[in-house]
């Protein structure tokens, strides 16, 4: 079927997860940028948890814990796992 003389296409549906997510910065170029305008490890790396979106609020973060729970994040998004996974086994 043709709209407006453009051939009808279909596309693979995304996962909600995927669209409602906005992208997080590159944790790095971010962090490493902030490190260059003058603010110290901790303060840049609390900079960027909260640009993608982390609580900062009496919580001092480092890039790794941030990258790290970045990617748990992102593998809940993607349904690599469930809430359940990680809890204490069955007997």
């Amino acid at each position: 079927m043709a709209v407006h003389g453009l051939a009808a296409t279909t596309t693979t549906p995304t996962p909600k997860a995927a669209t409602q997510t906005p992208s997080a910065p590159a944790t790095r170029a971010v962090h490493r940028l902030l490190l260059m305008k003058g603010l110290t490890a901790t303060e840049a790396a609390s900079l960027t948890a909260f640009m993608c979106g982390l609580p900062t609020t009496d919580l001092r973060w480092s890039l790794k814990q941030v990258n790290q729970l970045l990617f748990l994040r992102r593998m809940y998004e993607t349904g690599r796992f469930e809430n359940l996974d990680g809890g204490a086994r069955r007997h």
